[in-house]
């Protein structure tokens, strides 16, 4: 593996990647976004994803949920139920650094903070990319002894490659 960054890749990203062409233009442009990524920055990097991915990837229409698995299939799958990930997760919830109701986004950070990854991406701008969530985010996960990964959207990633 090397000096490859280690990204994790949540499932807003597969979904995003294998999606329908959007009419909306926010959502075509980050689709084209993450076509680009996963075109010129995926080979340079080791991509992991967990069974959380898969799980919520089989969700919602039935063509829909085989490409995002499809897409998943080969990709390096690191453990998200072991106790360190279900003690960080829970305290990422207990802090109110993800809402409660968003329990597979605390497994989610949980997941790539106990496993090392440099980048979490996700399209998930609510509660994981989210400037005003990251310190809380980035403050719970030290506190347990991880390091947090950069949590970053795929345009984000990108521009910090163009700097």
């Amino acid at each position: 593996m090397g000096d490859r960054l280690k990204v994790y890749c949540e499932t807003s990203f597969w979904s995003y990647l294998t999606g329908r062409p959007s009419t909306d233009r926010k959502a075509a442009y980050w689709q084209s976004l993450t076509r680009l990524w996963w075109e010129d920055a995926a080979p340079r990097c080791a991509v992991f994803i967990s069974q959380h991915v898969l799980n919520e990837a089989a969700d919602g229409n039935p063509e829909l949920a085989r490409r995002r698995i499809e897409a998943c299939r080969d990709m390096e799958m690191v453990d998200g139920t072991t106790p360190k990930v279900d003690a960080l997760a829970r305290h990422l919830l207990a802090a109110h650094a993800v809402p409660e109701s968003e329990v597979t986004d605390a497994y989610h950070i949980a997941t790539a903070s106990v496993h090392n990854m440099d980048v979490l991406l996700t399209w998930n701008c609510r509660h994981m990319a989210n400037r005003f969530a990251l310190p809380k985010t980035i403050s719970v996960v030290n506190a347990a002894g991880y390091t947090c990964p950069a949590i970053v959207t795929p345009e984000d990633f990108l521009k910090e490659e163009l700097e």
